[in-house]
C-alpha cells in the first residue's frame, strides 16, 4: 500500500494499473520496461562496438543481460536466476548444447540431401585451412546466438511462462523470434514456421535445463552447421565461406531452401518440428530459480 493513501484513493488506483493484487508489477509493465532498458543500453553500446560479427551483436546481448538482471533484482532474484550461471555446469551445458545443434542441423540437411535438393563439390583449401576457419566461425557465430538467447529465453520466457504456463511462454516468444527475422533476405512463409519451430526446441531445452548455456551452444551449433559445415546460408545470409566444399543446390526452393538456407525447406519443418516435440515432452517443465 502507498503510505498515507486510503483505500479506494486516486493513490491507490494508480498503483492496482501497475501492480498486481500481490503486489508484483504487472506482466506487461515488466516486459515494458525490460524491452525499454535493453534498447536504451544496446543503442548506448552500439555507438562504440564495431559493425561487424561478432562485436555486432554485443550491444543486444549487453542489453538483454543488465535488463534481465535488473527486472530480477526487482523481484529479489539473482541474477544466476536469468540462466547464464558461472559454474561447473556452463561448460557442460555449452557442449552438450552444441552438440546436439550440430546434431539437428545436420539432420535437417542430410534429409535435404537425400531428397536431391543440394550436393557439394571439393573446393580450395586444405584441412589446416579447415580447421582454423571452423573455430573461427564458432567464435563469429557464439556472441549472436548467445545474444537471441538472452533477449528471448532469457528473461520474456522465463516472465511469460510464469504468468502465462510453459506452452503460451513458448509460443509467444517462438513466434516473435520469428518476426525478428522478417527484414532478412529471401523470407517465406516456410522459413518463418521453421524459425518458430527451431524457438520452440529453443525454448523448450531452456525450461527443461533452466541453462540459457544449453539454448545457447544448440542455437549456434544449428547456425555452425549450416554456416560451415555445410557451407551453406543461414536465414538468407551467407555468413561464411568454408574451404573444402562448395554446395549446389538443386530443385525447387521449398525443398532446397534456396538462398534462405536449410531453413526455408518443408523437409527441415519435419526436423525442426519433431526436435521440439521430443525436447517438450522429455522432462519435467520449472522455470530456473538460479542460485
Amino acid at each position: 500500500m502507498v503510505p498515507g493513501a486510503e483505500p479506494g484513493s486516486k493513490a491507490m488506483d494508480a498503483t492496482r494499473v501497475w501492480r498486481s493484487a500481490n503486489g508484483r508489477i504487472r506482466l506487461g509493465f515488466r516486459l515494458l520496461l525490460f524491452l525499454t532498458l535493453g534498447s536504451v543500453v544496446a543503442t548506448c553500446a552500439g555507438l562504440l562496438s564495431p559493425r561487424v560479427l561478432p562485436w555486432s551483436a554485443a550491444p543486444t546481448l549487453l542489453g538483454a543481460l543488465l535488463a534481465g538482471w535488473g527486472l530480477l533484482a526487482l523481484e529479489g532474484r539473482p541474477p544466476a536466476a536469468l540462466g547464464f550461471r558461472l559454474d561447473r555446469g556452463a561448460v557442460h551445458g555449452l557442449v552438450v548444447g552444441l552438440v546436439l545443434g550440430v546434431v539437428l542441423g545436420l539432420l535437417a540437411v542430410g534429409l535435404i540431401a537425400a531428397a536431391g535438393g543440394v550436393r557439394w563439390h571439393v573446393d580450395g583449401g586444405d584441412a589446416g585451412d579447415w580447421l582454423s576457419a571452423g573455430l573461427a566461425s564458432l567464435w563469429i557465430l557464439a556472441l549472436p546466438a548467445a545474444a537471441e538467447e538472452a533477449m528471448l529465453r532469457g528473461y520474456p520466457l522465463q516472465a511469460l511462462a510464469e504468468a502465462w504456463g510453459a506452452g503460451w511462454g513458448l509460443v509467444v516468444t517462438s513466434i516473435v523470434f520469428a518476426l525478428l527475422h522478417l527484414p532478412n533476405p529471401g523470407v517465406g512463409w516456410v522459413g518463418l514456421a521453421n524459425i518458430t519451430g527451431a524457438g520452440l526446441f529453443l525454448g523448450a531445452l531452456f525450461l527443461r535445463t533452466g541453462s540459457l548455456w544449453w539454448a545457447t551452444g544448440a542455437h549456434l551449433g544449428w547456425n555452425w552447421s549450416h554456416a560451415f559445415l555445410t557451407d551453406l546460408s543461414v536465414s538468407g545470409l551467407e555468413l561464411l565461406d568454408a574451404p573444402l566444399v562448395e554446395p549446389v543446390l538443386s530443385g525447387p526452393a521449398w525443398l532446397s531452401g534456396g538462398g534462405f538456407g536449410p531453413e526455408g525447406s518443408v523437409l527441415t519443418t519435419v526436423a525442426v518440428f519433431a526436435a521440439a516435440a521430443w525436447t517438450w515432452r522429455g522432462g519435467r517443465w520449472s522455470v530456473s530459480e538460479g542460485g
